[in-house]
């Protein structure tokens, strides 16, 4: 009966999954090529006309972003990316208990001889497979996008050493035009790994408290609601904590606090002992700051409660008969 299962979850999942990895890949290609059509000085430009308000909503300083190490990075903080694994996570978690309530096929499921806990394990267990694919698929798409992207550094005017004076003249009234080099000579994908597992540690996050919260309903239109919910009051936290200064407390009140991709991959890109570390040795306040392990493991936390509270809960629970 095992097989059978894992078979029907499989099934149910594929083309959803299949929908998702495809988006994600495109997306990051492309915002690879959107990226690299246009010279980091330009970027610098716009950065340094941004109003300060916009400039506090930068999830790292605007300096650190406007390079191509955190414009790329950028690609996991897009709503684009938000979405796709909002859509994985919640709209599978939510199928695993109050979906097959809703539809009246959990009763027949369950009368085969498969346990309670056999069958929210395996359907858990193919969502989380589903998150680590499009996790790996926003750094396939990186990567590609990476190793065939060309673009344009401006090369610097050559100077002159003025003897005894220590002056340095330009030689030549000829402004040097911007030379194409391969996007991978001044990146490396590698980079880009703490994003893509902070992305996957997200994604176990939706996916715990979703599985939680189908566990205890009997309705997936409303398990739904609550998550979409959620996520949009956290979102509103994690916004109002970095636009205005006096409310940055919000920012304790949001799971979203230890989603920082962008923050990560710009620190490894300087120093890639950073993507490994627990705790930041720089701190500012009475508690030491995460690291990007620390906040990955915060994620986990929060998803492996979900999936544990909702594996006790729907063993015990009395099920409704379908309406």
């Amino acid at each position: 009966m095992n097989r059978a299962l894992i078979k029907k979850t499989l099934l149910d999942s594929l083309w959803l999954c299949l929908a998702c990895l495809v988006t994600i890949v495109a997306f990051s290609w492309i915002r690879i090529v959107i990226v690299s059509s246009i010279e980091a000085i330009r970027f610098q430009k716009i950065a340094n006309n941004l109003p300060d308000m916009v400039k506090r909503l930068s999830p790292v300083p605007i300096d650190d972003l406007i390079n191509y190490p955190g414009l790329i990075s950028f690609t996991w903080e897009e709503p684009m990316a938000y979405l796709i694994m909002a859509v994985w996570t919640i709209t599978r978690a939510s199928d695993s208990v109050s979906g097959e309530l809703g539809r009246g096929t959990l009763e027949m499921i369950l009368s085969q001889p498969v346990s309670r806990l056999n069958y929210l394990v395996t359907h858990t267990t193919i969502t989380l497979l589903g998150v680590a694919i499009l996790a790996g698929g926003s750094l396939a798409g990186t990567k590609v996008g990476i190793d065939n992207a060309t673009v344009k550094v401006s090369q610097q005017s050559i100077r002159f050493q003025v003897p005894l004076f220590g002056m340095k003249l330009p030689i030549g009234a000829i402004p040097r035009q911007p030379k194409p080099v391969p996007m991978k000579s001044l990146v490396q994908t590698k980079t880009f790994v703490p994003a893509t597992i902070n992305y996957f540690c997200l994604g176990v996050m939706l996916t715990g408290v979703t599985t939680a919260l189908s566990a205890v309903d009997r309705y997936r239109w409303r398990t739904i609601g609550i998550m979409v919910g959620f996520y949009v009051i956290q979102t509103v936290f994690e916004l109002t904590g970095m636009a205005v200064e006096s409310w940055k407390w919000m920012l304790h009140l949001t799971v979203f606090s230890v989603y920082e991709p962008v923050s990560f991959s710009t620190k490894a890109a300087k120093d890639p002992a950073f993507a490994w570390r627990f705790l930041q040795t720089e701190s500012s306040g009475y508690l030491p700051d995460l690291g990007p392990l620390g906040c990955d493991a915060v994620l986990l936390l929060f998803g492996i409660a979900g999936i544990v509270i909702a594996c006790r809960v729907f063993v015990k629970r009395d099920l409704p008969a379908p309406l």
